[in-house]
């Protein structure tokens, strides 16, 4: 009795392969398949059928029949036994490798030339595969020398119909849709039905110039850099030639949502403030306050600035070109290694452009953090000791919300006009009810300090 295996109820346990992690025994290899229009075999075939059946490319075996004798592939391998049974057919091909599942598929232009000199072009259909190289050595021989190649279509799914060409009066068949069964390696003596089908080591396809997504994601954080710096550096940097001439994924949506994250967090962060001091405020019962729930010049200069740095964003974004648009829309012909080599010095170029670009924002952010510490004039040292320690790890958002805590949990009072008082009293005893005057300049009350005010204000009144 066979030995039984039954899944368990628990999930399967995945491994993150990676598109390049594949069995090294194995050589990648090139198909010119077939060419458009009538050929030899007295078979035509148009562009548009040649396109649908293409679809059926990915999968398909690449098989051959090799005689040793000959040290070379033969043709298709048919044979015909006649027997005391009557009269069998097989078939000596065995497979060598296949149309892999994500093989690239296209057209291309060819000029064949004939044994009597005489040349046209052609369009052939055009593929990838692979060849089990590591367990065949006779597949070698076709990825060093390179061989001939017939296609193989399903009988059964073949459809077409005769016609008589007017002009030269021949008949032809007109395939109207097929299915590939096989593709099949041919020896040199052996004349492909189209002539300069092969299978081959890659040669037009090397040439493809693939950028991957690791590469689109640096260049659109390097682009985001410059953005930034740009933008608090001055409009007038001449950086910004940059931004107008290289190609980058567009992502409006996303510095949308960037910004309404941002402003989400700094709310949250004053809500949780605010309710610690409504607690806070209840226990100790604190006086109430005669001030007024006007907003601040403060709060306006600051919606504004952040509605402007809003437009500022989408108006780059929407200059910038779409790199994937171009790269999938852009006919394969048209790139190059040459383009490649071109794309990857001017992209080491910028890279180190924006290597002291980075620098710069990284001084940018490191001032508004210290003038946001520094705003906090009401706090002792020790209460400012932790953001300052950690002021490269924590965001602008998480030190104004740290800062704003420590405040309601040190029972600060917005409205005391005795500010020497406050200071004494932080030096005698840290614990104590901390008072400051903020009366004197009301312009420069930080924004969040007037929302603090505002909720205290509503609740007592």
């Amino acid at each position: 009795m066979m030995h039984q295996s039954i899944a368990t109820i628990s999930s399967p346990e995945f491994i993150n392969l990676q598109p390049l992690d594949i069995n090294p025994l194995m050589s990648k290899c090139e198909i010119k398949v077939l060419y458009v229009g009538e050929n030899r075999n007295h078979s035509y075939i148009t562009k548009d059928v040649a396109a649908d059946m293409a679809k059926t490319l990915r999968g398909a075996p690449i098989v051959g029949y090799y005689k040793e004798e000959n040290e070379d592939f033969a043709d298709h391998g048919e044979q015909v036994i006649f027997d005391d049974e009557g009269i069998k057919f097989n078939c000596l091909t065995k497979p060598y490798g296949f149309v892999a599942p994500d093989a690239q598929v296209w057209f291309q232009e060819f000029e064949d030339t004939d044994e009597f000199g005489n040349k046209v072009t052609r369009e052939y259909l055009m593929t990838t595969g692979y060849l089990w190289t590591g367990q065949f050595k006779e597949a070698k021989r076709v990825i060093e020398k390179g061989n001939n190649q017939s296609m193989e279509l399903d009988e059964e799914s073949l459809d077409g119909h005769w016609s008589t060409d007017s002009k030269t009066g021949m008949d032809f068949f007109i395939i109207n849709d097929a299915i590939f069964s096989k593709l099949c390696i041919l020896g040199e003596d052996v004349e492909p039905c189209f002539e300069g089908a092969s299978v081959t080591a890659p040669q037009v396809s090397s040439s493809f110039s693939k950028v991957d997504n690791d590469f689109k994601q640096t260049l659109f954080t390097m682009m985001q850099d410059l953005k930034f710096a740009l933008k608090e550096g001055g409009k007038d940097m001449e950086n910004q030639e940059i931004i107008e001439e290289t190609i980058i994924e567009p992502e409006t949506e996303k510095v949308e949502e960037e910004v309404v994250e941002e402003t989400e967090i700094s709310e949250e962060a004053a809500a949780e403030a605010v309710e610690e001091e409504e607690a806070v405020a209840e226990e100790s019962d604190s006086e109430e306050s005669a001030d007024g729930e006007e907003e601040t010049p403060s709060e306006e200069e600051s919606n504004e600035d952040e509605e402007e740095a809003i437009d500022e964003e989408i108006a780059v974004e929407e200059a910038i070109e779409d790199t994937d648009e171009v790269i999938e829309e852009a006919p394969a012909e048209e790139f190059s290694l040459e383009d490649y080599k071109e794309l990857q010095t001017s992209f080491a170029a910028l890279e180190e452009e924006v290597k002291e670009l980075r620098e710069f924002k990284n001084q940018v952010e490191l001032k508004e953090k210290n003038d946001l510490i520094n705003s906090f004039y009401m706090l002792g040292e020790s209460d400012k000791a932790d953001v300052k320690e950690h002021i490269n790890e924590y965001s602008l958002e998480e030190i104004e919300s740290k800062l704003c805590v420590i405040c309601v949990k040190n029972k600060v009072n917005f409205d005391s006009d005795n500010k020497a008082e406050n200071k004494e009293t932080i030096e005698e005893d840290n614990s104590a009810i901390t008072t400051f005057n903020i009366v004197d300049n009301e312009s420069s009350v930080p924004a969040y300090i007037s929302a603090l005010r505002k909720t205290q204000n509503s609740k007592n009144n």
